[in-house]
């Protein structure tokens, strides 16, 4: 027993734990020894005991332990196994795996920075199950139950590996993730049927990890990281990463991560040019404003923009392609307006897909993905000196029927003063929510509700749209602080004065739903002041790097 009673005052005299506020237990079963630190003596242990950074365990044949964080998360070591706990600091919580199996439930506090190393690879948890089994040699494998681990071997290359895969690594490097069998037991209560149909989705997410992680990105990429909270009052971490994959465009991943939900939301925006565009992103917007109704022929002007949004299983993205800008005659819209320069074509539409959209009418169709489908497009296009400007929703059946379709001549003062010319009527379907307005096709005309959920001169604003054959989109946008209140508008003569605060100390949140997507949602945060960072690689004041 006084063995017993060392060991524990040793351990927790090992090092700081500055972040904790309870400790970490380590339980063994059968023959299970442990030492404060490489230099101390190993003595058995027989009970639960306190451990620390520097600790080490290791387990005899026939014999496990258990490892019980104050979060939740747990680590279940195997026989003849050798563990070392290397860092528990705020930042990361560190461990390594010399030799044996380890299977791990990682989940709450420390979900965003488990890291696990092996003599042959380091493995980043980003909230998940999985185990690992470490051989003589130090060849690892790794098999994931249930949601990402970034891993990363001694060559500098990077994998995502995601619910039922494995992977090797060996000491000269690893194999691409590969599936794993349904009827597998380490594919655990992540091997349903369900789980299949994600593949496409799980596909995305790793692509985009494996972006973030790429070592031959441009130098002149701008990275933030920092903890906040949601409109919802959940701890998040927002992680951003604004790139540079070419010269005429830039892209802004972001990531919103609730490790107590063990959740993961993130997407991406994309902004492609016709020529080079500045180093600072906040030049961008006047390249964006000079296509428009420009005097002068624009010497540069936006060609496509994207924005894609997911929870890993279900994803929103939304396309929008355009012409070179094109001189044309508006002057009926005043004799000072004249001749300016305009999009020549203009090309939107909205693609939802997941599990769900892949079950509805028409998924698959039109060149895309089986689990994807457009819910709305919107086109315009200038010609022979006018514009068509056409909107597509899906219909009764599910597919995109046009609701309205009208032409514009700018130059005719009673054709603008009209707002057009209808030419869809042709089926005598025209009505619309008014009997006056001829615009939309009754048989189709969607439904489209708005709210402020959080009352009048709050920042928050829902829009639901319904369409015909029953499915819905619905988009909510809020301005929320770094401490999770929903800030006032200053459009509203009522708002509070914290209407606007310092760039940084808010954060746009953005929640996208759909019946599609069988009762979940889309919830993402965007730190705005990373569009102000320069070409020097600049961070927020926690230095944050995704490791």
């Amino acid at each position: 027993m006084k063995y017993i009673n060392a060991l524990t005052v040793l351990l927790i005299a090992a090092g700081p734990c500055a972040a904790m506020t309870q400790d970490i237990i380590m339980i063994p079963e059968g023959t299970v020894e442990a030492r404060a630190s490489q230099a101390s003596a190993w003595v058995n242990v027989t009970s639960g005991v306190k451990i620390k950074a520097g600790a080490e365990i290791r387990t005899a044949k026939d014999s496990k332990a258990g490892v019980v964080f104050p979060d939740g998360s747990r680590f279940q070591l195997g026989n003849n196994t050798l563990f070392a706990v290397e860092d528990t600091s705020k930042k990361t919580a560190g461990f390594k795996l010399k030799l044996g199996k380890l299977r791990a439930v990682v989940a709450g506090y420390f979900a965003s920075r488990f890291e696990v190393r092996t003599p042959a690879a380091v493995c980043a948890v980003r909230g998940t199950q999985f185990d690992i089994e470490v051989g003589e040699k130090g060849e690892t494998e790794m098999n994931v139950s249930e949601g990402l681990v970034e891993v990363n071997d001694s060559k500098g290359k990077m994998a995502v590996v995601s619910s039922e895969e494995r992977i090797k690594i060996g000491m000269d490097g690893m194999s691409k993730p590969e599936g794993i069998s349904l009827k597998d037991e380490r594919a655990g209560g992540a091997a349903r049927p369900m789980a299949v149909r994600q593949e496409t989705a799980r596909e995305r997410t790793r692509t985009m990890l494996e972006e973030l992680r790429n070592r031959e990105l441009k130098a002149n990429e701008a990275q933030l990281g920092k903890d906040s909270i949601d409109a919802f009052g959940k701890r998040v971490r927002l992680e951003e990463y604004l790139l540079r994959p070419t010269d005429s465009e830039f892209k802004l991943l972001f990531l919103t991560h609730r490790a107590e939900e063990n959740r993961l939301d993130w997407g991406h925006l994309i902004e492609r040019f016709n020529s080079k565009i500045p180093d600072d992103i906040s030049q961008v917007g006047g390249i964006i404003d000079g296509m428009y109704m420009s005097a002068t022929a624009p010497a540069n002007w936006m060609k496509y923009f994207e924005v894609y949004l997911t929870n890993t299983v279900d994803s929103i993205k939304e396309t929008i392609d355009f012409a070179a800008p094109t001189l044309i005659d508006f002057s009926g819209y005043g004799a000072g307006v004249g001749s300016r320069y305009y999009p020549g074509s203009i090309d939107y539409k909205q693609i939802l897909s997941g599990p769900g959209v892949a079950l509805a009418a028409n998924a698959g169709t039109g060149g895309l993905a089986s689990d994807e489908r457009i819910q709305f497009q919107q086109t315009q296009d200038y010609s022979a000196g006018q514009f068509t400007f056409t909107q597509k929703v899906v219909d009764g059946l599910g597919v995109l029927g046009v609701l309205e379709k009208t032409t514009l001549d700018p130059a005719d003062a009673v054709n603008v003063a009209d707002g057009g010319t209808n030419i869809t009527d042709n089926a005598g379907l025209w009505g619309g929510p008014y009997p006056s307005d001829p615009d939309y096709s009754a048989t189709i005309n969607p439904i489209t509700t708005e709210l402020y959920p959080s009352g009048p001169g709050k920042a928050d604003y829902l829009i639901t749209t319904t369409y015909e054959d029953g499915s819905t989109v619905s988009s909510r946008k809020l301005l929320v602080s770094n401490e999770g209140k929903i800030m006032g508008t200053t459009f509203n003569p009522d708002a509070p004065a914290d209407s606007f605060l310092e760039l940084g100390s808010f954060n746009l949140e953005l929640v996208v739903g759909s019946n599609l997507f069988q009762g979940r949602n889309i919830d993402v945060l965007l730190a705005p002041e990373i569009l102000t960072q320069k070409k020097e690689a600049t961070t927020t004041a926690d230095n944050f790097v995704l490791n």
